[in-house]
């Protein structure tokens, strides 16, 4: 894998630009939702509705899918900050959780980046040997 294409995989295996967050799809719609509801003025008909909910949860958490953003790929400093995935993988000075013999058993990692994950090493032992 070349030092460019590498740049663009999280150390989970994903390709950030498959990413929500980094597309930036999930901040937008929210960010379009919130508008919505402020040009229906639907904070004054909330409780008039009752199977909405509490209203400052609802807007608490909208908030903060408006906010899951990033502009910069995970190795330059993009996605979330606390990644657990991401500080296990540099404090092991891993390229990537492929580097990792445990990846498969490993607790931080759902089955989608375990897929990811047997992609790249079998990409990377062909390359290393020459197929």
């Amino acid at each position: 894998m070349a030092k460019a294409e590498l740049m663009i995989i999280g150390y989970c295996g994903l390709n950030c630009a498959d990413c929500f967050s980094y597309k930036q799809t999930v901040s937008e719609a929210a960010k379009a939702l919130r508008r919505e509801l402020r040009t229906a003025g639907l904070k004054q008909l909330w409780t008039d509705v009752p199977f909405l909910g509490e209203y400052e949860s609802f807007k608490k958490s909208l908030d903060g899918l408006a906010k899951f953003r990033c502009t910069k790929v995970c190795r330059d400093g993009g996605g979330n900050p606390w990644c657990k995935i991401r500080l296990c993988a540099r404090k092991k000075e891993y390229t990537g959780c492929w580097d990792c013999a445990d990846f498969e058993s490993c607790n931080k990692l759902v089955e989608r980046y375990k897929k990811e994950l047997r992609k790249i090493k079998k990409t990377r032992i062909k390359q290393l040997h020459g197929n």
